[in-house]
């Protein structure tokens, strides 16, 4: 059966916490190939990410799902900051570590991103060349969404909100410095019975998966500190996804997403070998906790990504 030990690595001056799984004899041999799985913002590695490391390595891969800097287990203050730079770093750590084990093959490590992670593994493999195959499930570009929200719903933003949501973050810098505690922002509405019926369908299922037993975790606490709005007001992930090339990007989202526009610019600002695919009927948070019009393709294109 699949081994699980726990994983401790550096990205800057944190340590980052994850779960490292080692295939089981029985399972495909995928020549020690591996994959970084990276969680939504406002997740942690027992949830979505979990459940896919879980299923890559059932198929043979070694996986690593890890809690990002500040979140879940990892250590990092205040509790809960979404800092885009120090995401991508985390990714590539967890890169590094993946590299020094002597199950893994070097020349063989993917990452996966799940939701905002989607964005920041785009962007880490932008750069970080030892990543051979980079693939986001339900991908959002988490800056574009602090600029303008959802577009085309009752949940996009007008474009004096942001100026007022710098204000505000500017506010709660000086408000940390002379002590005080952060000011904190839900991630997703608490109960998604108030979630007004005009708003996208990805508010409501977000609070069914967070905040109910179909996904919740005691550390995914839902909220994070008002100032990550400043860090990613201007973090553009997809800007250079031609760097990437020639190593391929794949992109899945779910045709009913409210989300799928993040997915389609993210192929759009790649070059070949580049794929969009679209799981019929599915929206943004059902992949989630349903990966079976996922896992396949996953399967075959980290299998051909990776075989060195």
């Amino acid at each position: 059966m699949t081994t699980e030990r726990t994983a401790s690595f550096q990205s800057r001056h944190l340590n980052i916490v994850g779960n490292l799984l080692i295939p089981a004899p029985s399972a495909p041999n995928r020549n020690h190939a591996a994959i970084v799985v990276s969680h939504p913002g406002g997740g942690v590695k027992e949830q979505t990410a979990g459940l896919y490391a879980r299923l890559l390595a059932n198929q043979g891969f070694v996986t690593l799902a890890f809690d990002a800097g500040y979140q879940g287990e990892s250590s990092g203050e205040p509790r809960g900051l979404e800092d885009p730079s120090q995401r991508v770093e985390d990714i590539k750590a967890a890169v590094t570590h993946l590299s020094l084990l002597d199950e893994v093959d070097p020349d063989r490590i993917g990452v996966l991103g799940l939701c905002a992670s989607g964005g920041y593994a785009s962007f880490a493999a932008q750069t970080d060349v030892r990543i051979k195959a980079i693939a986001g499930v339900s991908t959002v570009d988490l800056g574009a969404m602090i600029r303008e929200g959802v577009r085309n719903t009752a949940a996009e933003s007008p474009s004096h909100a942001l100026a007022a949501t710098l204000e505000n973050a500017a506010n709660a810098r000086l408000s940390e410095a002379k002590g005080q505690s952060p000011q904190l922002l839900p991630w997703a509405p608490d109960d998604p019975k108030t979630v007004p019926a005009a708003f996208p369908t990805l508010y409501k299922e977000a609070a069914d998966y967070y905040r109910t037993p179909r996904g919740e975790h005691r550390r995914s606490t839902n909220r994070f500190p008002l100032r990550s709005t400043e860090l990613l007001a201007n973090f553009d992930v997809f800007a250079f996804n031609y760097l990437i090339s020639p190593r391929p990007i794949l992109m899945i989202a779910g045709s009913d997403a409210d989300t799928r526009y993040h997915s389609e610019n993210a192929i759009r600002k790649a070059t070949e070998p580049k794929e969009l695919f679209l799981v019929p009927n599915k929206s943004h948070i059902a992949l989630y906790d349903d990966p079976t019009g996922v896992l396949p393709k996953l399967v075959e294109f980290y299998a051909n990504s990776l075989s060195g």
